[in-house]
Order: structure tokens, then C-alpha cells, then sequence
């Protein structure tokens, strides 16, 4: 096995590089267990190093009129979906997603939001300001400069993607640490980008753990923004070391999102909708829902065809295309999730499916959790209040609509939520009262490239994706230009 094990580089100035005391971390297939690849540990010379070449290759990038970035995005993406089997295959090993989403999802997705971000940046526009008939005034939009992109481990590519894009056709150079559990398609992806004619320096990877590379790069004085997408706890942490040179800070936190079923719902639609939005990629996502407020008169009816729909799906080899559902990403994230189990089964919460590991030639040896369903949850409960980021549902009932809305409420994150009912006028305005970022009537978990992503309360702050995000990743500066040729302005007499 062990001449089998890759040993990827690093992706610093435009070269392959090894960490400088040559340490590297192990990389886990979540499926079996086993060492697939060895990449870089990298500490803060390799930051310090990144940050150089990026600042290095800023003025070059920047020029660049907005239409040649462009060009280099669209190569890009075409280059993605010509190594689609390559890069699927890489990130199904290193995360476990199955290969029927890798292929069909992830990878072409990051191709698509990268065509958009092409196209969209070209319409980055300034304003004009009327403030006096002998001057004019307008405010411009610049690039920030050297930007820092720290990704979760749940959609690898496609998170680097999501901010990498923005940054990039805004002007920006980019030094992106993945985690280190799953940074092997961030650095195919830097590989490629070279490829389309990024330059030099204009695209960094540095890889290694968080606490020492992620937060050199968040105090580093010439990293001018952090764009993160992770836990609130890390999240926080992150505000406050970056207070330090008072750089932007973009922040895409935790959720713990409520799907609402009103009495009128259409039964069916609710369902299949809770069964996607709960276990897509097995549950590990900000966006999952994972605590239901079911209407008593259609809660049991729910119960049982959800716990029916969910026993349903096929668990095991995330390379066999009939799977569904992987493992979780890595061992510790499972005990972790089996501890909410336990905790939930002795707090009263009504067991209704799953709870066990699964114990299967295809999942023995791997980090597996069942799809797992509690009814009868009180909003008090670990299991209602904390994002568990896995297979694990919880169901709970209420009786009118606005005690829905306050238990939706209840929580310390608002990324985003769902209603469901068929009447559309009542959808709208119990989505107006819920605090989230985004509401979805008769929907969940679908996220486009032209609508804006990101929460509110402990869910972080600023947007991904759509046209707002291009001015996350820009500065205004304002130009006077004064048109009079007479000496004397409208103020000075105020001197006289």
C-alpha cells in the first residue's frame, strides 16, 4: 500500500512545493480507513511565502481589464469538466462523497459557477454622484489586493470554487488553505488554474492545520480580506484574531435549520423534499435541514413515510454508483455524531429509525452513520439546538403557525429554513417573520449561482454567490473631479 500512496505539493509562486521542514499529513479514505495521499503540513514560512507571490503577482492581475479575466475563468472551467473523471473520482476518495454526486453534481457545478462569475463580473459597475453643477463625483469599485479563502471539508472543490471565482475576476490574488483532511482536489483545481492562464502567485494552496496556517494567514498584515466557511466556533475565533490588522472578514457559519410542514402541505412534496435536504451529502451541510416542525394533525402521517422513505436509501462504497449515502468525513465527526445519538436517546427523544453503525462488508471499515430519525423532540433537546452535521433527523410538533415561527426563531443561528404549504400567501409571510438568510417555500437546499448566500445571527455575516458578492471582494473609493475654472468655490464664503 504504501508505494501506492501519492505524495501531493503545494501550490506556492506558481510551483510545487513541499512544506519546508518536509512534514506531510496522512490523507483518509472515509470509506475504508486507509492512507490514499500524503500532502504538504505547512506552517507560516509557507504562509509568509504565499503572501509574497500573491502581493508579488496583485498588479499584474489587477490590470488585467476585466474581459481577460474573464477568458481565464471560462478556460477554467472548461478544464474542469475535461478532467471531470479525475477530479470526481479524487474527491469521492478524500471525503467520501459518492461518485454519483461527485460526477454529476459537485464537479460540473464548480464549471458552471465559474461560467457565471465570468460572465457576471463583466458587469461590475461604479455610480456617478450629481453633488454640484462645477464638479462631479463617482465612486469606483478596486480589488482588495491579497485575499484569504479558508474552506470546509464538506464540498471541497466546490467551496474553493464559490469564493475562489469572485475573488479572482474582481482583480484579487488569492491564497486558499483547504482542510487538511480533504485538500486534494484544492490542489488539482490551483493546478489547473495555472493551466488556464491564472499567473504566477495569482492562485496560492497552502496546506496544514488550521491553528497554525489558517490563523497566520488571518493576522498576516498584508492579507486584506478572510472569506471562511465553517463552524461558528471557528468562525468567532477567526473575528477576533482578524480584528488584530482590522481586515475584512466574510463569514459563512453554522445552521441549524428548521423545515416547517403547515397543515395544508401537500404530504408527498414534504417529504421527498425533508429526504434531500436532510441526508444530501449524508447530512453534512450548513444548509441541511435537520429539525422538523410537523402541524399535529399530519405528524404521524410525516413520521411514518419519512422513516418508510428513509430506510429506502442505499448506504455503503461511494464508488459504486448506486450509492447514496457515504460515510461521514472523517472517524472523530463520527463518535461525535454517535455521542448526540446517545445523548438524544437518554434526554427521551423517541427513537424511530436508525442510531446504530452500520455493520456491513461495505461499511465495516469505514466511518458510517445510519440515517437516523427521532420523533417527539421538545425544542430544549441537544439534538434540536445543535448543528450535528450528519444522518440525524429530528421531528417535533406544533399547532399554529406562529408557534412554528417561534420555535423556528428559537436558535442562535439564521442561515436558512423552509415552509411548506399550499397556500403561498400564508408561505410569504411566515418566511417574513422567520430570521434567516434564506426562507424556501415548498423548497430546501437549493442554492443557485445567481441567488445570494449567507445567514445572519450566529450564522455569519456577508454573501456568497449572485452579483453581491462581487462587492464583497472589491473596495469604493470615491474620485472628486472638479470642473470649474473659477478660483472661487461655493464654500469659500464662509471665509469671508
Amino acid at each position: 500500500m504504501s508505494t501506492q500512496i501519492k505524495e501531493f505539493k503545494t501550490i506556492i509562486a506558481g510551483e510545487r512545493m513541499s512544506a519546508s521542514d518536509g512534514a506531510t499529513m496522512n490523507i483518509i479514505n472515509p470509506a475504508n480507513g486507509a492512507i490514499i495521499a500524503k500532502a504538504p503540513k505547512c506552517g507560516i514560512s509557507e504562509v509568509n511565502l504565499a503572501v509574497a507571490a500573491a502581493l508579488k503577482a496583485a498588479p499584474e492581475w489587477a490590470s488585467k481589464t476585466v474581459g481577460e479575466r474573464s477568458k481565464v475563468l471560462l478556460k477554467l472551467s472548461q478544464l474542469i469538466m475535461a478532467n471531470l473523471d479525475e477530479l470526481a473520482k479524487l474527491e469521492t476518495m478524500e471525503h467520501g462523497s459518492p461518485i454519483r454526486k461527485t460526477m454529476n453534481f459537485d464537479i460540473p457545478l464548480c464549471a458552471e459557477q465559474l461560467e457565471y462569475f465570468a460572465g457576471v463580473g463583466r458587469a461590475l459597475t461604479g455610480e456617478t454622484l450629481p453633488v454640484g453643477p462645477w464638479c462631479t463625483s463617482m465612486a469606483i469599485r478596486e480589488p482588495l489586493g491579497v485575499v484569504g479563502l479558508i474552506t470546509p471539508w464538506n464540498f471541497p472543490a466546490l467551496m474553493v470554487v464559490w469564493k475562489l471565482g469572485a475573488a479572482l475576476i474582481t482583480g484579487n490574488t488569492v491564497i486558499v488553505k483547504p482542510p487538511s483532511i480533504t485538500p486534494l482536489t484544492t490542489i488539482r483545481l490551483a493546478e489547473l488554474a495555472m493551466e488556464a492562464g491564472v499567473p504566477a502567485g495569482a492562485v496560492n494552496v497552502v496546506t496544514g492545520p488550521g491553528e497554525l496556517v489558517g490563523e497566520a494567514m488571518v493576522q498576516h498584515p498584508d492579507v486584506a480580506k478572510i472569506g471562511f466557511t465553517g463552524d461558528t466556533v471557528t468562525g468567532k475565533r477567526i473575528m477576533s484574531l482578524a480584528s488584530s490588522t482590522v481586515k475584512q472578514v466574510g463569514l459563512e457559519l453554522g445552521g441549524k435549520n428548521a423545515f416547517i410542514v403547515l397543515s395544508d402541505a401537500d404530504l408527498d412534496s414534504a417529504v421527498e423534499g425533508a429526504i434531500f435536504s436532510a441526508y444530501f451529502n449524508t447530512g453534512q451541510v450548513c444548509a441541511a435541514a435537520s429539525r422538523f416542525y410537523i402541524h399535529e394533525s399530519l405528524y404521524d402521517q410525516f413520521a411514518a413515510k419519512f422513516v418508510e422513505a428513509s430506510k429506502s436509501l442505499k448506504y455503503g462504497d461511494p464508488m459504486n454508483m448506486e450509492t447514496v449515502l457515504g460515510p461521514v468525513a472523517y472517524a472523530a465527526h463520527r463518535d461525535k455524531i454517535e455521542g448526540y445519538i446517545g445523548r438524544a436517546r437518554n434526554a427521551g427523544a423517541e427513537l424511530l429509525l436508525g442510531g446504530e453503525r452500520p455493520d456491513t462488508p461495505d461499511t465495516k471499515d469505514g466511518f458510517y452513520v445510519a440515517p437516523t430519525v427521532f420523533g417527539n423532540c421538545s425544542n430544549d433537546m441537544e439534538i434540536m439546538r445543535d448543528e450535528i452535521f450528519g444522518p440525524v433527523i429530528a421531528l417535533c410538533k406544533f399547532k399554529t403557525n406562529e408557534e412554528a415561527v417561534a420555535l423556528a426563531n428559537d436558535t442562535k443561528y439564521g442561515l436558512c429554513a423552509s415552509v411548506w404549504t399550499r397556500d403561498l400567501r400564508t408561505g410569504l409571510q411566515l418566511a417574513s417573520h422567520i430570521q434567516a438568510g434564506t426562507v424556501w417555500v415548498n423548497e430546501h437546499l437549493m442554492i443557485f449561482c445567481e441567488t445570494p448566500w449567507g445567514g445572519c445571527k450566529e450564522s455569519g455575516w456577508g454573501k456568497d454567490l449572485s452579483t453581491m458578492v462581487l462587492k464583497e471582494y472589491t473596495k469604493t473609493k470615491h474620485i472628486y473631479l472638479d470642473l470649474s475654472p473659477a478660483p472661487v468655490k461655493p464654500w469659500y464664503m464662509i471665509l469671508k
